[in-house]
């Protein structure tokens, strides 16, 4: 079965799909590259910060594997590239609001890389090494610069994600799976994927649409298709409990990269 998990609202921003010099924030995460995560990094630990209005999703979902934390959706996937590595990195994903950063509301209508990234230096924990992988994100009001559609955005050589709470709600009962599937997304781009950063197996870059695959079954997949294409993702999952969204050649591009 087909997982076209992506509806007319995942469009993603040029940040995210595109490489820019004027977007270039690589000095400032010096330690954050593709190669530490996958051949050093002895621990990834997601950081999740959010506005008054703009908590991200919590709780649990119901599978025939039982109900299980929201989160664990991300938890799965990140888990799941590196599993081919000979020591695993250990791995912290929060999962309810207590474990996740409150912000003050930052009274914004839209936000450009460049202010996301003035806001990580304003917010952050942890601060990345060589050993120690870590992912900020970042679920704020407002829209991104780009566009009212823009769900979200990973900002290129950088481990920050900006995702916008005013695009999510309204989506009706698939909100909750599309805020997790477009973290697993964005945090793909932030990895190294497809062909930024980790290298490919075998061609399977959409070149017209940047860093995506061709396979349209993947969560890496460019596409703008509607509700429709999202339910049988969602029907599968509940049926299966099946969370990686993944397609082959990710994993492989992933496996090959390991050390």
């Amino acid at each position: 079965m087909k997982l076209k998990i992506f509806l007319s609202l995942l469009l993603f921003s040029v940040v995210a799909c595109t490489k820019t010099s004027v977007d270039d924030f690589s000095s400032t995460f010096p330690n954050s590259t593709s190669s530490n995560y996958f051949k050093r990094s002895t621990s990834i630990t997601l950081e999740v910060y959010y506005e008054p209005g703009a908590e991200p999703f919590v709780g649990n979902i119901a599978s025939n594997m039982g109900n299980v934390p929201l989160w664990n959706l991300t938890q799965d996937n990140i888990s799941s590239l590196f599993s081919a590595r000979t020591s695993p990195p250990s791995l912290f994903v929060p999962k309810t609001l207590m474990e996740m950063n409150p912000l003050p509301d930052l009274n914004k209508e839209t936000w450009n890389p460049s202010e996301v990234i003035d806001l990580f230096n304003d917010h952050h924990n942890l601060v990345a090494t060589q050993n120690q992988a870590v992912f900020y994100i970042y679920f704020l009001n407002g829209f991104s610069s780009s566009g009212e559609t823009t769900i979200a955005f990973s900002i290129n050589t950088t481990p920050v994600i900006a995702v916008f709470k005013d695009v999510i709600t309204g989506a009706g009962s698939a909100e909750r799976f599309i805020e997790q599937s477009t973290i697993i997304h964005e945090l793909g781009h932030a990895f190294g994927f497809v062909n930024n950063g980790v290298p490919m197996v075998i061609d399977h870059q959409d070149v017209a649409h940047g860093s995506h695959t061709l396979n349209e079954d993947c969560v890496m997949y460019f596409q703008n298709e509607g509700l429709g294409d999202f339910i049988p993702f969602y029907n599968n999952y509940v049926a299966t409990g099946d969370s990686v969204l993944w397609g082959p050649e990710v994993l492989a591009d992933a496996a090959a990269f390991s050390d």
